[in-house]
């Protein structure tokens, strides 16, 4: 049996000739993280941030810790410690279009119709029901 032990943020994952660190950026879901390359300036930035529009309407997301991931993304930017951004969807970019993108997502957070968030998320909670339904105990 292979025991499994979840990450927490500041945990370091040893690759041998890297070491990336682990950065909890909850608002896409709950459990969201970059893993962070400091030696190499890189970031593996799965679906916190990509070079498209942010989702933020999940039935686990939320705008509010989305801002703050990407307040935090902008300082690793003007800290100069991130140069590459390797997202899990879409094209690589470098530090310039991250920090365009999370600001951006700042500028906007507040602006997005309210009806539409919520059609969205009850279509995404009937999917996720039905796609993952509760068991029952027998």
């Amino acid at each position: 049996v292979t025991v499994c032990f979840p990450f927490c943020a500041g945990d370091v994952i040893s690759l041998g000739d890297r070491q990336l660190t682990v950065m909890h950026m909850p608002g896409h879901s709950r459990g969201s993280i970059c893993l962070h390359d400091k030696d190499r300036k890189i970031l593996f930035s799965g679906d916190v941030v990509y070079d498209g529009s942010m989702i933020d309407w999940l039935p686990y997301s939320r705008v509010s810790d989305y801002v703050t991931s990407c307040r935090r993304l902008m300082e690793l930017v003007d800290k100069g410690l991130v140069e590459k951004v390797l997202p899990g969807h879409f094209n690589i970019f470098g530090a310039e279009r991250l920090y365009q993108l999370a600001s951006n997502y700042i500028s906007q957070a507040g602006v997005c119709h309210k009806v539409s968030t919520c059609a969205m998320r009850s279509i995404a909670s009937v999917v996720l029901r039905i796609t993952n339904p509760r068991r029952t105990s027998e």
